[in-house]
């Protein structure tokens, strides 16, 4: 079977790395379908991540690129993507290979017109640190907003496009991941769960643990909670009701 699909692929200051993973799933993608577009979503870069993308679009006309003018957040960056997604569906992945992306081919076959299908590790790479505010963030948001997934934040989210529409995504940080599948469980799609090897960092380094970062995540979780889970339950009367 052959499938219609779109990879979004955020990416800001990925030098070092880009083209590698961008040739990588081309190499992938080319094998499972016969319609498929990579977006690489580049958010104002400092170093040559944005010369790079532009030349892999050139070289490539499945590849598409659009340039953020300011980095405005990651997830700000999959909104963007995945607006421009022109697929049946779409997946989104980080720009440093957290998985070998042949393993893509696992998770196809379980999509349906309702159903997405997410990514959870197996094995690690995280510092101590890391960890463990990997595993409180996890444990507080599948409180909050009763996900029972085994885990919010893994890179690999594949979406039915038509099922976008009907999310309202805004979050602009880290935060983006547990809206999405929030989002998800209130619209009824089905959510169906693949394990993924980790796979060493090759380059550059995760920003996710610095404290302005935290800080960003619980601040957009909270404005999320307060304004669009607790209230929906309760919906204020409008003045002519």
């Amino acid at each position: 079977m052959s499938y219609s699909l779109s990879v979004v692929v955020p990416m800001y200051n990925e030098e070092a790395g880009a083209e590698s993973a961008v040739k990588s799933l081309l190499k992938t993608l080319s094998g499972l379908s016969e319609d498929f577009e990579i977006i690489i979503v580049e958010s104002g870069s400092t170093d040559r991540t944005a010369d790079i993308a532009d030349l892999l679009a050139h070289q490539d006309p499945s590849v598409r690129v659009i340039h953020q003018i300011n980095r405005e957040g990651l997830g700000s960056a999959i909104r963007l993507g995945f607006a421009n997604a022109r697929k049946d569906f779409v997946l989104y992945i980080d720009g440093d290979e957290p998985f070998d992306v042949t393993e893509i081919s696992r998770a196809l076959p379980l999509l349906g017109p309702e159903t997405a299908v997410i990514g959870y590790r197996i094995g690690e790479r995280e510092s101590l640190k890391r960890k463990i505010l990997s595993r409180t963030y996890n444990w507080i948001v599948q409180l909050l907003f009763h996900l029972d997934v085994r885990d919010v934040n893994f890179s690999m989210k594949i979406v039915p496009r038509a099922m976008l529409r009907r999310l309202k995504l805004r979050a602009n940080g880290c935060f983006y991941d547990a809206e999405l599948l929030a989002e998800l469980r209130k619209a009824s799609v089905g959510i169906v769960e693949v394990g993924f090897e980790f796979t060493p960092r090759s380059s550059g380094s995760s920003s996710l643990d610095r404290a302005g970062v935290v800080l960003d995540i619980v601040g957009e979780m909270l404005a999320y909670y307060l304004g669009s889970w607790m209230f929906r339950r309760h919906p204020r009367r409008g003045a002519d009701s």
